[in-house]
């Protein structure tokens, strides 16, 4: 599945499907964070080229679209019992194409979910306010459904940032070992960043349970705060996970 699209400044564009493997690749090496979160990333992964040059190897940038955090979360209505609200995940465009090409990748992508699976009902995706308030998100229509602020960790050895629920979800014990140790000895630095939640309705039925907000004002940064967690608890938790680990 392709489109091509004749683009007034970028010239000739060519967007289609490609493997999930490529678009980790494209996303470790140049989305700002790094990471991509197995399994819930990749689902549906869309590169864009320029027309004669698409060979993944071309790749000029990746739109990826997963699973929800939490999937079975009701967090809005629709009829169908099948629909389900996809997440673009991870979004990354190369300096060679320009921020326009953002905009192209995002509107003929959405066109390509709809096409292959009509149960999408909606697309979800969150700005990082440490980069601004997601002024994409409103070019390409997107609707603003308010902001929460989120707590990130700096590991002050590795510069490497992690996610609160990496310490205080159990569901990965081999993170929440390793990260919940380094917040003992001291290791992270914390802060808290807004975070801003859009959504793109891919049917008229979709209605998110919170209701639709103004767009914000721009603004962007983080601000350092003392995250103040019992450590009596996180030993024993550490203890016990430590013990079941099978010699």
């Amino acid at each position: 599945m392709e489109i091509k699209i004749n683009s007034k400044n970028l010239g000739e564009l060519v967007i289609k499907l490609i493997s999930k493997e490529k678009a980790k690749e494209l996303i470790v090496n140049n989305h700002y964070s790094k990471k991509w979160n197995n399994p819930s990333f990749g689902l549906y992964s869309f590169g864009i080229f320029q027309a004669g040059k698409e060979n993944e190897n071309d790749c000029l940038g990746v739109a990826s679209y997963g699973y929800m955090k939490n999937l079975k979360a009701k967090i809005f209505y629709h009829p169908n019992p099948e629909a389900w609200m996809i997440e673009l995940n991870r979004m990354w465009i190369s300096d060679k194409l320009g921020k326009n090409a953002e905009s192209i990748l995002i509107a003929h992508s959405l066109k390509m979910l709809k096409r292959l699976d009509k149960n999408i009902v909606a697309v979800q995706s969150f700005a990082d306010g440490r980069l601004g308030c997601g002024t994409i998100y409103k070019a390409s229509n997107f609707k603003y459904f308010g902001k929460h602020q989120t707590i990130f960790l700096k590991n002050k050895l590795t510069g490497e940032i992690t996610h609160q629920q990496n310490l205080t979800n159990s569901t990965s014990k081999t993170r929440f070992i390793r990260d919940n140790i380094a917040y003992l000895l001291g290791d992270f630095e914390t802060f808290k960043v807004d975070t801003y939640r859009y959504i793109f309705p891919l049917c008229k039925k979709f209605q998110f349970k919170s209701p639709q907000q103004p767009y914000p004002a721009y603004n962007k940064g983080q601000i350092l705060f003392d995250w103040r967690r019992d450590k009596k608890m996180i030993k024993r938790r550490l203890i016990d996970f430590i013990n079941d680990i099978k010699e």
